[in-house]
C-alpha cells in the first residue's frame, strides 16, 4: 500500500495518473450546479489542499472578457469562512486562484494595497464586530507579511477602530471609521432623556506613534431628529447599546485636506470641499419606497458646489439587477474600468466606463436569504509583490517511499510571480541541489501545483524550488524524506535550475612544444642582432669605430 503524507495529516486527494494536474478546483460556470455546491457547503463554497491547511473559495464565473479587464494581477478580498477562519485574501485576476490567505482572525474587512512614501502595504482591518458596528485594529505588512504597523482609536472611554473604513495616506496616516456609547437625551425622537447614543465619526491617527491627528463625532454637527432610523432594537438600542443615528460608512480625505463622509441612516454624503464623488448605493431602506424596483447601483457624481447641484456622470447595476441592501464597495480603476463589490449580494464585477460588464463573479450563491458573514465588502484590484520569508510547502504521496511514481504537491502561500516548480531528488540530503538531481519542472497551475515523477528516480529525498519567468529562483523548500513524509529540517539551498557555465582553458603545451618554441626565439634574437650589426657598419666610418671619451675637468 501506498504511503499519502500531507501537512493535514489526512488524505485529502486521490491519487494521480501520469503527468502533473492542476490541484485546484477551477471556477464554476454553471450556476446551478455552484448554487448546488454552496447549499451543501452551508452557504460558503470551498475547497483546500493537500500542502496547506489554507482553506480557498471557489468561484463562479458569469461572464469574463479577458480582453477588456483591467489588467492589475491581483485581487484582494477580506473574508469570512466560519469557525475562526477569516483574513485577507490575495487571488490571481488571471485564473482567480489563491496567491495569500492568512485565515487567524475572527473578522477581516478592507484588504487592499496602501501606499506609505512610495512603499506598498498590505492593509486590513481585523477584530470583531456586533450590531451593525466593529472593534479592531488596522493592520500594515510589508511585501515579506512582517507586521509593520497596528493602529487603532485613541480616547474613547475603550471603543477601538471600526471595520467600515481603513485608509492610508501616503503621508503616513491612517484614516477609520469609529462607534462609540455616550450618555444622551433621545426624548426629541421619543426616546428617554437619559440613555445611550451609538455616536459614530472617525479619526486620523499617525502609523508610526498612534497619535491622534485629528478626530470628529457625528452628534457635534448633526442632530438626531435628521435621522432615518428609529431609536429601537432595529437600530442599535440595547441594554449595553445605544441609538445608532447616523451609522457612518465611509471617509476619504480630499485633495485640500479636508473630509468626504457618508452616513447610512441620514442617508446623506457631508462634503467640505470637491467636485466628483464615487460612491456605493446600495439603496437603503430608510427612505420610502422605490419608485420601480429597488435596484443596488455604483454611482459617480458631479457635484457643483456653488449651484449645490448634483449630477449623475455614471452609474453602473449588477447585471441580475440585485438589491444588496448594505455593505458594497466601488474602485476606479487604472484603466478606466469600474470595479464593484455587491456587498451581502456576495460577489463582484467589473465595467467599461461605459457601464459594459466585463468580468461577473461570484464568491457565494446569490438570489436567495443572506448568508451570515458571506459577503463581498471592498473588493479591489491591484498590483502587489510578495516574498514571504517562509519556505515553500509540500505534501507527497510515494507509493514505494521514494521519488519513484510519487506525486508531489506544492504551494508557497504568499508568494507572487511563480511561474514554474523545479523538483531536485538525491539519495544525500546534504547535496540535493546540484544540477544533476534536478528530476522535472512543471508550471504553476494554481494555488497547489502537483507534479507526478514518473519511474525514473529512486531518492529518498526531494526538494523543490519556485522559478520566476527570468529562469530565476524566487525560494526553495526544506528537503523531505519521502519514507516519512516529513522535512529533514535542511535546507534544500536550491539557488538555481541552469545548468553550470563550462568554463574553458587554454590547451596545455607539450614539452616538444615548449623546446621548439624556445629554439625559434633563440634565432629570432640571433637573427635581430645580425642585421642591426651589418646596418651599423654600413654607416658612416667614423662612427664604427670605437672613440675614446673626451676629457672632463
Amino acid at each position: 500500500m501506498g504511503k499519502r503524507w500531507t501537512v493535514l495529516g489526512a488524505a485529502l486527494g486521490c491519487w494521480l495518473g501520469a503527468g502533473f494536474a492542476n490541484a485546484d478546483v477551477t471556477p464554476y460556470t454553471d450556476v446551478e450546479a455552484y448554487s448546488a455546491l454552496a447549499d451543501a457547503a452551508e452557504g460558503f463554497p470551498r475547497q483546500y489542499f493537500q500542502s496547506s491547511n489554507i482553506v480557498a473559495p471557489v468561484f463562479q464565473v458569469n461572464f469574463w472578457d479577458h480582453n477588456a479587464v483591467d489588467d492589475a494581477p491581483y485581487i484582494f478580498l477580506g473574508s469570512v469562512y466560519g469557525h475562526m477562519q477569516a483574513g485577507p485574501m490575495i487571488i490571481d485576476a488571471r485564473d482567480l486562484s489563491l496567491v495569500y490567505a492568512d485565515q487567524r482572525y475572527e473578522n477581516t474587512y478592507t484588504s487592499e494595497v496602501q501606499t506609505i512614501n512610495g512603499t506598498n502595504y498590505l492593509t486590513f482591518w481585523e477584530g470583531f464586530h456586533t450590531r451593525g458596528h466593529a472593534n479592531g485594529y488596522c493592520l500594515l505588512f510589508d511585501e515579506h507579511y512582517h507586521l509593520k504597523y497596528n493602529v487603532s482609536a485613541q480616547g474613547l472611554n475603550g471603543a477601538l477602530a471600526d471595520m467600515h473604513e481603513m485608509e492610508v495616506t501616503d503621508a503616513g496616516t491612517v484614516i477609520f471609521s469609529t462607534y462609540f456609547n455616550i450618555p444622551y437625551d433621545l426624548s426629541p425622537v421619543g426616546g428617554p432623556v437619559e440613555a445611550l447614543l451609538m455616536d459614530s465619526g472617525f479619526q486620523e491617527v499617525d502609523v508610526a506613534t498612534n497619535k491622534v491627528l485629528f478626530s470628529w463625532a457625528a452628534s457635534d454637527h448633526f442632530s438626531i431628529s435628521d435621522s432615518l432610523a428609529a431609536p429601537d432594537a432595529r437600530y442599535g438600542v440595547g441594554p449595553d447599546s445605544g441609538f445608532d443615528f447616523f451609522h457612518i460608512n465611509s471617509i476619504k480625505k480630499t485633495s485640500a485636506g479636508n473630509y468626504l463622509i457618508s452616513s447610512r441612516h441620514l442617508s446623506m454624503l457631508a462634503l467640505i470641499d470637491g467636485s466628483h464623488i464615487t460612491l456605493f448605493d446600495n439603496h437603503g431602506e430608510y427612505t420610502g419606497k422605490c419608485q420601480n424596483k429597488c435596484n443596488t447601483r455604483g454611482l459617480h457624481l458631479e457635484i457643483d458646489p456653488a449651484a449645490l447641484t448634483v449630477k449623475v456622470v455614471s452609474e453602473y447595476y449588477h447585471p441580475e439587477q440585485i438589491d444588496s441592501g448594505a455593505m458594497g464597495g466601488y474602485q476606479k480603476l487604472n484603466n478606466g474600468n469600474v470595479l464593484l463589490a455587491w456587498g451581502h449580494t456576495p460577489g463582484f464585477v467589473e465595467y467599461t466606463d461605459d457601464g459594459r460588464t466585463v468580468m461577473d463573479v461570484q464568491r457565494g450563491k446569490i438570489g436567495s436569504s443572506n448568508v451570515e458573514d458571506m459577503f463581498a465588502y471592498r473588493v479591489h484590484k491591484a498590483h502587489w509583490t510578495g516574498r514571504p520569508k517562509w519556505p515553500p510547502n509540500m505534501a507527497m504521496d510515494a507509493p514505494h517511499g521514494t521519488a519513484e511514481n510519487a506525486t508531489i504537491y506544492l504551494s508557497w502561500n504568499g508568494a507572487t510571480d511563480i511561474v514554474k516548480w523545479s523538483i531536485f531528488s538525491s539519495n544525500d540530503p546534504l547535496n540535493i541541489s546540484d544540477y544533476g538531481n534536478l528530476q522535472t519542472e512543471a508550471k504553476r497551475t494554481g494555488f497547489e501545483t502537483s507534479i507526478f515523477l514518473g519511474p525514473n528516480s529512486t531518492s529518498r529525498y526531494v526538494g523543490a524550488a519556485a522559478v520566476d519567468k527570468q529562469g530565476n529562483v524566487l525560494g526553495s523548500s526544506l528537503v523531505y524524506d519521502m519514507q516519512t513524509g516529513q522535512p529533514v529540517l535542511l535546507k534544500s539551498a536550491i539557488n538555481s535550475v541552469l545548468p553550470p557555465k563550462t568554463k574553458f582553458y587554454p590547451k596545455t603545451l607539450s614539452s616538444a612544444g615548449v623546446i621548439g618554441g624556445g629554439v625559434v626565439a633563440v634565432l629570432a634574437v640571433f637573427g635581430l642582432y645580425m642585421f642591426r650589426r651589418r646596418k651599423c657598419l654600413h654607416r658612416d666610418p667614423e662612427s664604427a669605430r670605437y672613440k675614446p671619451l673626451a676629457n672632463v675637468d
